[in-house]
């Protein structure tokens, strides 16, 4: 385990970890895409329904 962890330190992915943006998420990834935010889909689907949440309502 920590052969491997120092191997990713060392590594350029190092560089690539984001923390995750989702609200009340502490863990971070490895940002392969410019436009992932999340750590997973369901991180994005509360950051998505957080979103929604938070709007104005129209009556």
């Amino acid at each position: 385990m920590a052969r491997r962890l120092i191997q990713f330190v060392e590594s350029p992915e190092w560089g690539q970890l984001c923390p995750c943006v989702a609200p009340s998420c502490a863990y971070y990834f490895v940002k392969n895409n410019t436009r992932r935010q999340w750590c997973s889909p369901q991180c994005g689907n509360r950051a998505r329904v957080a979103r929604h949440s938070e709007r104005p309502r129209q009556v």
